[in-house]
């Protein structure tokens, strides 16, 4: 009878799990360490754009602003220049303009195929003892410009993350209620890093 109250304890387990697509809609935290020397100019950051056309208009506009807000705490936590500002001040000969697109923001959780098998024949060992239940997927592709005041580009970075991933019950992501987050703050944090080194110093004492 025990070994029935099992297996029926992992097919309720099965029946909670299905395919369910998703969007990374962050947060985009603050960095995991600033930048050892901010650079002598200042930096706005530009409406952040959203392009996935497989998204609501209305969510990719929400989620723009958002992301937007998120991204100037971002640049102004890490201290990677002089100052941050934002409209309606303009920017000065030797200061940058930061554009980020996102055009893929997809996220797909699916039953991991071991995970009924392993549950029935494990006695449901497979879940207590964090055997993977989802393979969560990711397509993630951003686009992170510097731009002069002239509108001329300064550095560029284009990066796609693609991942897949098992999760048990133990581990962050199986009740993560920002499931992508991280995810989303890897791929922003290399296309920061990636347009940073391109992005070439302004001369000395042109801080303004």
């Amino acid at each position: 009878m025990k070994t029935l109250h099992y297996v029926a304890a992992a097919l309720l387990g099965l029946s909670l799990t299905g395919c369910v697509s998703f969007n990374p809609a962050g947060p985009i935290g603050d960095p995991s360490q600033k930048a050892s020397t901010p650079r002598q100019q200042a930096v706005m950051v530009d409406q952040v754009v959203v392009s996935d056309s497989s998204i609501d208009a209305e969510v990719r506009k929400n989620l723009g602003s958002q992301f937007t807000a998120q991204l100037n705490r971002r640049i102004e936590r890490g201290e990677y220049f002089r100052e941050v500002i934002s409209f309606p001040a303009t920017l000065g000969e030797q200061d940058a303009l930061l554009k980020l697109e996102f055009s893929s923001l997809k996220g797909k959780r699916t039953p991991h195929p071991g995970y009924f098998p392993g549950a029935i024949l494990t006695l449901t060992g497979w879940i207590w003892f964090n055997g993977p239940i989802y393979v969560d997927k990711y397509d993630l592709t951003g686009t992170l410009v510097f731009e002069d005041a002239h509108g001329k580009t300064l550095a560029s970075s284009q990066k796609t993350l693609q991942l897949k991933q098992n999760t048990g019950l133990w581990d962050d992501d199986y009740f993560n209620l920002a499931l992508g987050a991280t995810q989303l703050n890897e791929l922003v944090e290399e296309l920061l890093q990636d347009s940073l080194q391109q992005l070439p110093s302004p001369p000395q004492g042109s801080a303004q």
